[in-house]
């Protein structure tokens, strides 16, 4: 149906013929002279769906008359050979591909003979009685092999019934002022889409009720423009039709007179320097497909919660259950026992924040710390781990190019996405399998072109690469399989072998660190995953500079006593826990719960602190924002960063002296104290 989705009126399909002929009686219009407003109906009409022929048919008990023409020299044709004649009689857009072909026109004398129509498309024009009066209709000498114009050609008849409407009750030359005198006439008053006429410079002439009641009254003499309806979100171009457009179709974003959002669908026709707009509030659609994105947005976290919800919780049963076990032994004094369930705890905590971490990865949110690294070097250091992975079975081949080019990588993440990498390959042989279980790690550098960087697809760019690959002679992953194999919780593992973040933190990982990822398997052949790392800009610039240890040697608390640090942190849970642990160095520290408040304590102190501590997620001013104020006004005073999820990637040359990931232990938070307090170097 063409009306409204609330509307109750019943298209009358042939049965009221009486009824239909009143109808388009009453608008008077049979026999009349041309006129603009349908003459660029029908031009857009042939305009969309690139006809030569389109014409606005009103069809009465004999005949088929034309209103608007293009490309007919008739006025009218006897309505029994009248294409429309059939159109009129269905409640949707009619659709003839190839009149040869269908048996109604085979011997149509406007088939057989001029205009010789093979492929015609007309959309009734349906009263608000529910009476189809005419088409809006266009034809062609040449068949066609489908017809996608149904929709724009629905729109153009309701666009038409609208002016018919009006017409019959208005003047065209008299319109903006006979509806601003009369207080509008029914259709303007009744209709529940809005109606807008405008100069066209954007300025408001009159709307009606509908527009009125969702946008408030209009001044004639305010000068207010279209445009100044438009929502903040609104800025895809002018608000009416622009100089050599005669009609158009838009959707624009407008601000009603609640501040609520307005979604309408515009269509707009020019009338000399009058601008006639009908518009449909669509909101409620917006509002239904932002409601199934959301649903599938839910379906995916649903999935995804419930994946990590089965990990954290075999986690946090490790942890509770070992700590129940280490107090009932602290109570029976059994300390060796306890000791060993506290490490059991520990350790069960640990691998949760890596599972935390692979989160972050996965969704790019992690902050790394690169550095210039040699992916050799890192290779060698990474063999003896890599084989306490895999067992007898497999053969574990290393092919490096003599010298690689250096990359700005976080190392530690690195390692991560290559053991990761050799484990999902251990893992592509079943245990009882015969097949050569051979696994190679390969490392080279190569310059992607641009069209080695189309073909590669995906996230591929061009540029200079150190490639690493990690390939087994496994049984390859179907093609179904391998489109999934970069989805969060995502496995083919059974249950308890694998949380299925693994590749999908190593796609984020690289992706964040300005690389991508490619996967070539076959089915019985094997598969090769490869990182593909961008070179540094200075290959030559490379420090062999060992990593940081944050653990510390035993130090007489008296080292630390006269160091004043000013902790920020909005949870009072942790900030108590971070203090503590400072205090019990023999620092002086002085909380703050946000960062604004820690400006105020800065700037009333006599005394200064050594060192900033702060998290960087708080409310009001974030941690980065307090770095930055501490660095303007005390240069001298380093700013450390504490932080759970920083929200993307902290940049390198920020305000801030050092990063502290949580969760860290005693050991590594105090020895950041050291590093910054008494340049110890670990």
């Amino acid at each position: 149906m063409f009306q409204d989705a609330d509307s109750t009126q019943q298209l009358f399909l042939g049965d009221d013929e009486a009824g239909r002929l009143a109808a388009l009686r009453s608008y008077d219009i049979l026999d009349s002279t041309t006129e603009r407003l349908f003459d660029d109906l029908v031009a857009t009409a042939q305009t969309i769906a690139n006809v030569p022929i389109a014409y606005m048919a009103l069809i009465d008990e004999e005949r088929q008359w034309f209103k608007s023409a293009i490309g007919l020299s008739d006025t009218e044709t006897p309505r029994n050979i009248a294409f429309c004649d059939h159109a009129i009689r269905q409640n949707e857009v009619m659709i003839v591909l190839d009149a040869h072909k269908d048996p109604r026109f085979t011997d149509n004398p406007l088939v057989t003979g001029p205009p010789h129509i093979r492929f015609y498309a007309g959309a009734p024009i349906i009263s608000p009685e529910g009476y189809a009066v005419g088409t809006i209709c266009m034809s062609d000498t040449k068949p066609r092999d489908d017809f996608k114009y149904s929709n724009a050609l629905a729109a153009l008849a309701r666009q038409a019934a609208a002016l018919l409407e009006l017409r019959k009750n208005l003047a065209v030359k008299q319109i903006a002022a006979e509806l601003a005198a009369d207080q509008r006439d029914r259709l303007w008053d009744s209709s529940l889409d809005m109606m807008l006429i405008a100069r066209s410079n954007g300025t408001i002439v009159a709307g009606n009720p509908a527009w009125e009641q969702a946008f408030g009254e209009i001044d004639p003499n305010s000068g207010k423009k279209v445009a100044d309806y438009f929502h903040e979100d609104e800025d895809r171009g002018p608000a009416t039709l622009e100089n050599d457009e005669t009609s158009v179709t838009l959707e624009r974003i407008m601000r009603g007179s609640n501040g609520d959002a307005l979604y309408l669908s515009w269509n707009l026709a020019r009338q000399d320097d009058l601008i006639f707009g009908i518009a449909r509030d669509i909101t409620q659609d917006r509002e239904t497909e932002a409601q199934l994105a959301h649903v599938q947005r839910m379906e995916s976290i649903g999935q995804l919660t419930g994946g990590i919800a089965h990990d954290f919780n075999n986690l946090l049963t490790i942890i509770l259950g070992n700590l129940d076990i280490a107090r009932s032994r602290l109570r029976k004094e059994a300390y060796e026992k306890a000791d060993l369930a506290i490490g059991n705890a520990r350790e069960g905590a640990q691998r949760a924040a890596t599972l935390t971490q692979r989160l972050l990865a996965f969704a790019r949110r992690q902050s790394l710390t690169p550095a210039i690294t040699s992916v050799n070097e890192l290779i060698d250091g990474l063999i003896p781990l890599a084989k306490q992975v895999l067992d007898a079975r497999h053969s574990f081949n290393i092919q490096c190019a003599a010298r690689t080019w250096p990359i700005n990588i976080d190392a530690a993440q690195l390692e991560n996405a290559i053991l990761n990498l050799i484990v999902n390959a251990r893992d592509a042989f079943d245990q009882d399998s015969e097949r050569d279980a051979r696994i190679t790690l390969k490392v080279g550098n190569y310059t992607v072109s641009e069209t080695d960087s189309e073909q590669l697809g995906g996230h591929a760019s061009n540029g200079d690469f150190v490639k690493i690959c990690v390939s087994d002679t496994g049984s390859g992953i179907a093609d179904d399989i391998a489109e999934k194999i970069f989805e969060p919780f995502f496995t083919t593992k059974e249950t308890g072998r694998g949380t299925g973040l693994g590749l999908s933190q190593v796609q984020g990982f690289v992706l964040q660190s300005g690389g991508f990822v490619t996967l070539d398997t076959e089915i019985g052949k094997g598969t090769t995953i490869s990182l593909w790392l961008p070179a540094a800009e200075h290959q030559d610039d490379i420090s062999a500079s060992e990593p940081v240890s944050a653990a510390h040697d035993e130090m007489p608390a008296k080292d630390m006593a006269d160091k004043f640090v000013l902790l920020v942190e909005d949870n009072h849970d942790l900030r108590g826990h971070v203090a503590e642990l400072l205090r019990e160095e023999g620092m002086d520290v002085t909380e703050a719960s946000e960062g604004e408040e820690a400006i105020a304590i800065l700037r009333g102190m006599p005394r200064k602190p050594g060192l900033v501590l702060s998290d960087i997620r708080m409310p009001r001013m974030d941690g980065q924002q307090l770095a930055a104020h501490v660095k303007s006004e005390f240069p001298d005073i380093p700013v450390v960063l504490m932080t759970g999820y920083a929200g993307g990637e902290l940049s390198g040359d920020g305000p801030h002296a050092d990063l502290l990931n949580k969760p860290f232990s005693p050991d590594e938070l105090i020895g950041m104290m050291r590093r910054h307090l008494l340049g110890e170097q670990g």
